[in-house]
């Protein structure tokens, strides 16, 4: 999948299918679903959205905000809060380590 979006006590998942990106409604919370994958490279940016590092093409920086452009053929870019900019670095870091190794 590319990524996760809480919807209050339902977390909407978003993945490709034939090459369009396509909804899933899941009745779970995200912090629920955090505890599960988060050793799966799968990682929390926002308070509502969580995503699929492998999926991440560019980390984003404009005047106030960060931003995760997932690499799909119609851009979607998801926020990096403040809470959760540390992780996503790391994260960010390690996957383009692993990347170019």
């Amino acid at each position: 999948f590319l990524y996760l979006e809480s919807a209050d006590n339902y977390v909407n998942i978003y993945y490709l299918d034939k090459g369009k990106t396509t909804r899933f409604t899941l009745r779970n919370t995200i912090k629920r679903l955090e505890e599960s994958l988060g050793s799966a490279g799968i990682i929390r940016c926002h308070r509502s959205y969580m995503v699929n590092f492998d999926k991440v093409k560019v980390l984003r920086k404009d005047k106030t905000e960060l931003w995760l452009e997932l690499d799909v053929h119609k851009a979607i870019a998801l926020p990096v809060s403040k809470t959760y900019i540390e992780s996503v670095m790391e994260t960010f870091t390690k996957f383009c380590l692993s990347r170019n190794s």
